[in-house]
């Protein structure tokens, strides 16, 4: 039994800490409280029993809540932190969870999902790769194999000092080679060209501060080919036919007419070499990296851990939801960028129509065209934002909002809360103020007095 103070009279308050309403013995006084369940689901634990369990997370958005769960060895410690902050929404959301032994002579660490986009290794990109976004979201970076990302996790820091590879494996486990499987399905489902994967596993022998450890890291990765859109490839023949005209004229005015000016041509159009046309692109994931450290007598028994805890891996509810929201928003993306191509490329091919005589101009109106489409685009892109942020936050606070009447005179349109457990509300027309709800599929019928709400989907 819980002791508290009314407000009103200062007199004591008992609460059993369960009851989500309170009512002051003295003077009446009605107050409701919100207890913490006792079996939260979005709660984790931060040390291990032997079994698969929720791992609370250390620091972030989502301190105290469990975004995942997995195989945690008896009496280890367990660490993660928020995927990512929260105003960044352009990276992949990914896992990363540190497993400690309490002895200290073993740890693992497992680093989730993380997509990228392909990206060619050129004098400009070299120094910025990882950091750079391609308009699909993903981070460019050029392709790795499992093995390559293997000898990086190694090689970068903290490092082994004096490392030597003790032994390599490249050649799929039975449970990797599902993970593979399952994958290039999907992804062949997707209708993607030349979907595969690959799986290594690499173990070295060095020292960390002094002392003597060996240390394991697997890597899984799977890649494909996303097919040129049709609007690239027309747009590029668009432009070849474009380049080919220009260099054409180009060529009459520097070497007049007949044999010598087609020389001419010829020469010019060698010089400045042929326009490829677009190739598929290729995209590609790193499934998990898994790392473990240990020294030699506990090495056996951290690597038996470390494949428990791959195979029991998984997201829980509120990281799911998460990352759907992510996804919802990439798909809305995507959907205004394919129609701004489309539009883009109708009013191309209506220029085409156009006079020779015009280029000049009409090249001039697709620049502003493209101008306006950018400025829509980032608009669209705050808008976006603002309604993935609302939505996190209601997810936190466990609340949906709703659009009410105003209460008052004032005709500015007002949002309202209700506990996600209500799963419709309702909102008095002769008294605004009043509200009501209840569980359940079924909406029940209050009368005329009471209207519906409408839940706003994070748009206010």
């Amino acid at each position: 039994m819980q002791s508290l103070i009314c407000k009103q009279c200062n007199s004591t308050l008992r609460w059993d800490g369960v009851s989500e309403v309170v009512r002051c013995d003295y003077c009446g006084t009605m107050y409701r409280m919100h207890p913490r369940r006792a079996a939260d689901p979005d709660r984790g634990v931060r040390v291990g029993s032997g079994g698969v369990s929720p791992i609370e997370t250390s620091r972030g958005a989502y301190a105290g809540y469990a975004l995942f769960k997995s195989f945690i060895p008896d009496g280890w410690s367990v660490e993660t932190n928020a995927p990512e902050t929260e105003s960044n929404l352009l990276a992949p959301l990914t896992a990363q969870v540190r497993y400690a032994a309490p002895d200290g002579n073993a740890a693992i660490l497992f680093t989730g999902m993380r997509a990228y986009a392909h990206l060619e290794l050129t004098p400009q990109t070299a120094q910025q790769q990882g950091q750079l976004v391609r308009p699909d979201y993903l981070i460019g970076l050029a392709y790795r194999d499992a093995a390559t990302v293997c000898g990086g996790v190694i090689q970068g820091p903290p490092g082994l000092a004096d490392a030597q590879l003790v032994s390599e494996d490249r050649t799929p486990d039975a449970w990797a080679q599902r993970q593979i499987e399952q994958t290039v399905q999907e992804y062949a489902r997707a209708g993607v060209l030349n979907p595969g994967g690959c799986w290594a596993r690499k173990v070295f022998r060095g020292t960390d501060g002094g002392r003597p450890i060996l240390k394991q890291v697997e890597a899984l990765i799977t890649y494909a080919f996303l097919p040129v859109p049709p609007q690239e490839m027309q747009l590029w023949q668009m432009l070849q036919q474009s380049r080919m005209r220009t260099m054409s004229a180009l060529g009459t005015m520097r070497g007049g007419i007949g044999l010598l000016g087609g020389l001419m041509n010829a020469a010019n159009m060698a010089r400045s070499g042929t326009m490829q046309p677009p190739q598929p692109k290729l995209r590609w994931t790193v499934h998990y990296v898994l790392e473990t450290a240990a020294a030699e007598p506990a090495f056996r028994q951290a690597q038996a851990d470390s494949e428990k805890i791959r195979e029991s891996f998984e997201s829980l509810p509120l990281m799911q939801r998460e990352a759907e929201r992510r996804r919802q928003d990439f798909l809305m993306r995507s959907r205004q960028e394919n129609e701004v191509i489309s539009n883009a490329m109708g009013q191309m091919a209506r220029d085409r129509m156009a006079s020779w005589d015009r280029r000049q101009a009409i090249m001039q109106d697709a620049s502003n065209y493209g101008t306006q489409v950018m400025r829509e685009m980032q608009a669209n892109t705050a808008r976006t934002n603002d309604i993935v942020n609302n939505l996190r936050s209601e997810s936190i606070r466990g609340v949906n909002t709703y659009y009410a009447q105003p209460f008052g005179a004032s005709s500015d349109p007002r949002v309202v809360e209700a506990d996600v457990r209500w799963d419709h509300v309702y909102q008095n027309t002769q008294h605004p103020e009043w509200f009501a709800a209840h569980e359940g599929d079924a909406p029940l019928e209050f009368g005329v007095d009471y209207e519906e709400l409408k839940n706003t989907g994070g748009r206010y």
